[in-house]
């Protein structure tokens, strides 16, 4: 019996739709960032985020859409700044997401199967 090598279960990442990729992220985003969960919101509904998709709205528009609706404010920023601290997501916090649940390649040795 011959094994395969583990990275398989990375090219399985690969075949996710893009509504379940949207549904990880912002299940990630929400939490780390607004104590939030994907129930809290209208992206509990898969056709809310296939209609946010189709009309080419992307990630960081619609959670700050929110954002500036509820007026949401950030829960994971400790400490005070001279600096005003925007609620906002930006794309940085949206890559570390993508790291973290194993979306994103940290290497382009990890692209070999």
């Amino acid at each position: 019996m011959k094994t395969l090598p583990a990275k398989i279960s990375w090219a399985v990442k690969l075949c996710l739709s893009p509504v379940a990729v949207w549904q990880m992220l912002l299940t990630r985003l929400l939490e780390q960032h607004y104590g939030l969960t994907l129930d809290d919101t209208a992206f509990s509904d898969e056709t809310v985020i296939k209609e946010h998709i189709d009309a080419g709205i992307t990630l960081a528009d619609a959670v700050n859409f929110l954002v500036d609706k509820y007026e949401l404010v950030r829960i994971d920023r400790r400490g005070f700044s001279w600096q005003e601290q925007s609620p906002y997501l930006r794309a940085v916090d949206i890559l570390r997401a993508r790291r973290a649940i194993g979306l994103l390649r940290r290497s382009i040795n990890d692209a070999v199967l």
